[in-house]
Order: C-alpha cells, then sequence, then structure tokens
C-alpha cells in the first residue's frame, strides 16, 4: 500500500480498541506530520516523530518551495525516552512574516509542508486574529470541526486542555498507554491538516491524567510526561515541567497561558500556586498590551469544586487585584465545560469569562443556561471561539464569534477593552 508524504496509518490493539502502533511513512520516515507551536515575534517550536533510530531536521523558510535558502535545524536523534518525538526550535526569525518548514529525517524525503506566521514585534499596531476551545476525545473522531478552524485562517489556535481522555476508552495507566492516547487523537486527518496551517498554543486540564484528578494522584506525573512530550511547548529555564507561560502578539494583544493543574494545594485554597499567581499577577499589571486574554483550562464561575468556584478566595484575590490597579483589557478563556457561553464573572467589575468547546466531546445537558451570570448560553453543538482585534477598524475593540462544525457563525458581539 502506498503512503501519502507525511500520511500515516494505525493497526489495532486490544487496549480501548484504539491504534496502538502509528506506522511510519517509509517515503519521509516520519508517523506523525509535524506542526508548529508556542510562536514568538523572533522564533518557533516544531513537533514531529520519526521512525526509531532515525535523526530529524527542520527545514524552513520564507519561501513555500523551499529551493533555494532554506535554512536547517541541527540534526536531533528521536528514541524511545519520548515515544520518538522531538521538539526543535526556529530562530532568528522576522516578525509579522509567514515561514513555511518540513520535517526532514536525514536520509529520507522531507515530509509535508506546514505554515506559521510569527507574532508581530510589540510595539506594532497589528490585526490579531485567533481561534480558542478545547476537549477532544478520541471516541468523537473524525475531529471534523478542525476543518472549520482551518477555513478561519487563524494567526493561531489556542488548545484549552483535554486534549486527550487518558481516563475513556480504555484507561491509561502506563506512560506507552498515555503516549498511545496522543498517537490516536493525532492520527486524524482534520487535525493535521489544521495543524498544518497554523501555530498551536496549548495547555492541560485533568483528562490528561484522570477525571477531577487531586494533588497526589500517582498518574499525574507519568500524564504530564506523556503531554509534554507531544506538545510544542517553550519551557523556562531550569523548570522543563513549568506549563504557565505569556506570548506578546504586537501592541493590542497578549496571551497569558494558566496551569490550574499541578500547583493546586486544597489545605491553601490555591489553585495556582504562589508562585504562578505572582507571575500572572505582575505580567497582567506590567502588560502594555490593550487586551490581556487569560487561558484557563477551567471556568471562572460554574461548574463546582473542580472548577474556580472550588477556589473562592484565590479568584477573588485575583479579580481584586484587577480592580484595584485599575487593569483594563481582561478577558478570560476557558473550556471544559462542553457548552459555548458569555459569563460575567460575580463580583468582578464587569470582567468575562468566554467559554468555548467542546471540539469533539459530549455536549453538556445538565447545566442551566439561563443561570444570570450568562450574557450567553448555547451547548447544542462542537464549537469554538474566534476573536479578531483590529486596531484599525474597531479601535479599543475585539470581536466575537462562536463558530460550529459547519463553520457557521452562531454568535457574534464586541468586547471592549474598557
Amino acid at each position: 500500500m502506498k503512503i501519502a508524504a507525511g500520511a500515516s496509518l494505525s493497526v489495532p490493539s486490544l487496549f480501548g480498541c484504539t491504534p496502538e502502533i502509528t506506522l511510519t511513512d517509509q517515503t519521509t520516515g516520519l508517523s506523525l506530520w509535524g506542526f508548529s507551536g508556542d510562536v514568538t515575534d523572533t522564533s518557533a517550536l516544531v513537533w514531529l516523530r520519526a521512525d526509531a533510530g532515525s535523526e530529524a531536521a527542520v527545514q524552513y523558510a520564507t519561501d513555500y518551495y523551499m529551493t533555494m535558502d532554506y535554512k536547517l535545524t541541527k540534526p536531533v536523534a528521536v528514541g524511545p525516552e519520548s515515544d520518538y518525538t522531538a521538539t526543535l526550535s526556529l530562530d532568528d526569525l522576522q516578525p509579522a512574516t509567514r515561514y513555511y518548514y518540513r520535517a526532514a529525517v536525514v536520509g529520507k524525503k522531507p515530509g509535508a509542508v506546514g505554515t506559521f506566521v510569527t507574532a508581530p514585534a510589540p510595539s506594532a499596531d497589528s490585526k490579531v486574529v485567533f481561534c480558542f476551545s478545547g476537549d477532544t476525545r478520541e471516541s468523537y473522531r473524525p475531529f471534523l470541526i478542525m476543518n472549520a478552524v482551518r477555513a478561519q485562517r487563524p494567526d493561531f489556535f489556542l488548545h484549552l486542555g483535554d486534549t486527550v481522555y487518558a481516563d475513556r476508552n480504555g484507561t491509561a495507566h502506563r506512560l506507552e498507554e498515555f503516549w498511545q492516547k496522543y498517537r490516536t487523537n493525532r492520527d486524524d486527518l482534520s487535525t493535521e491538516y489544521c495543524f498544518n496551517q497554523t501555530s498551536v498554543y496549548v495547555t492541560w486540564d485533568d483528562h490528561e491524567v484522570t477525571d477531577n484528578y487531586l494533588p497526589g494522584e500517582p498518574l499525574a506525573p507519568i500524564g504530564q510526561r506523556a503531554f509534554l512530550d507531544y506538545w510544542p511547548i517553550r519551557h523556562a529555564a531550569g523548570d522543563p515541567t513549568r506549563i504557565y507561560r505569556s506570548f506578546r502578539w504586537g501592541k493590542n494583544v497578549e496571551l497569558f497561558i494558566l496551569d490550574t493543574r499541578q500547583y493546586r494545594n486544597l489545605k491553601k485554597g490555591t489553585m495556582l500556586g504562589d508562585p504562578q499567581r505572582e507571575w500572572f499577577l505582575d505580567g497582567i499589571a506590567k502588560s502594555p498590551a490593550l487586551f490581556k486574554f487569560i487561558a484557563t483550562s477551567v471556568t471562572m464561575a460554574g461548574g463546582g469544586s473542580d472548577r474556580w468556584d472550588g477556589f473562592p478566595k484565590e479568584r477573588q484575590q485575583i479579580l481584586r487585584y484587577i480592580n484595584e490597579k485599575k487593569i483594563r483589557g481582561v478577558v478570560f478563556l476557558s473550556a471544559d465545560m462542553h457548552y459555548a457561553a458569555i459569563t460575567n464573572i460575580p463580583k468582578s467589575g464587569g470582567i468575562k469569562d468566554i467559554t468555548a468547546g467542546p471540539l469533539g466531546a459530549p455536549l453538556n445537558r445538565i447545566t442551566n443556561g439561563t443561570a444570570r451570570r450568562f450574557d450567553f448560553f448555547l451547548a447544542e453543538n462542537f464549537n469554538f471561539g474566534k476573536i479578531t482585534v483590529d486596531p484599525k477598524n474597531e479601535p479599543g475593540k475585539a470581536s466575537l464569534e462562536f463558530i460550529d462544525q459547519d463553520n457557521k457563525v452562531f454568535y457574534q458581539g464586541t468586547l471592549r477593552a474598557d
């Protein structure tokens, strides 16, 4: 059987009746398409998975065909300790520039060409468009909604957690079983084509480990390792498991990605932990960006003790800080609840939490959408949010759209920085 360049095949296993082995394309030496993530104005990461025992690099250029002046990263060996995955850094890039790249195994034909755009320089008064959502459960593949995300041509896509369901359709206990969950979800053409055309930022939630897990869960380090192996995440120096981070997109957008899982302490009533909370509050206070979009995998209001409702003192500390410091343009972005909604966060002075999803998971038939905190609520379709910040057409504002798997807009609204 002939396999197209960059494509992959799977064979079944007894574990959850899901694919166990992703076969390598013999012409490229790649078993899954590479994709980009954690893009800045001067750099990007590219993730790939290649054949056992191979060395892989990334070719990249501003020319789609890469016929002449492409650059090449230093080849790295892929090994079983990371399930034959690797993340390589593309550096010394130009801001607000479209780049093309392809993974290349030494001695093989290069893989499929992907593309991303670098962030505008911090001083640039640029338009920024991005999409966000969460919740991708393997039994809901193919994730056809990713075709709609790709059709919107976002500058980047933000995945807000539950990127796999390690505790469904066969519960993962060993590292190899967690890896398999990612291989299964990633071996999806709609997802591959989408990630091939834009860059990705990601955080995690509970299902990367197990449902609503608490501090001390023995599977947490295993699930986290698999998560970090399968996503391109830029790590702080000396802290290889740190997931919280921030990215500036020109003069008007800064994205703060929170880790609402690994630092929870129920006795102290903290979800973020002191270092992360201090980093977050200091960051939004110092940020000159018009909008500060805060990626929190769990909702700021509603949903019970596993979400921010279970940490009311810390939530109020954050909201009080924002109001006392008069920080403008703060918008929270969340997923996890399996509905689309705009929530007025109680006792926040009007700060919004925009919830999207699921991309592919059961719809929420429990939450009462008539609750007073909701400006908008719908739990009838797979969906994602799209935000456009266009300073030339709408200064001081951002437009919000909710879009379904048929690429139809079912809500339009405006967010104001003040």
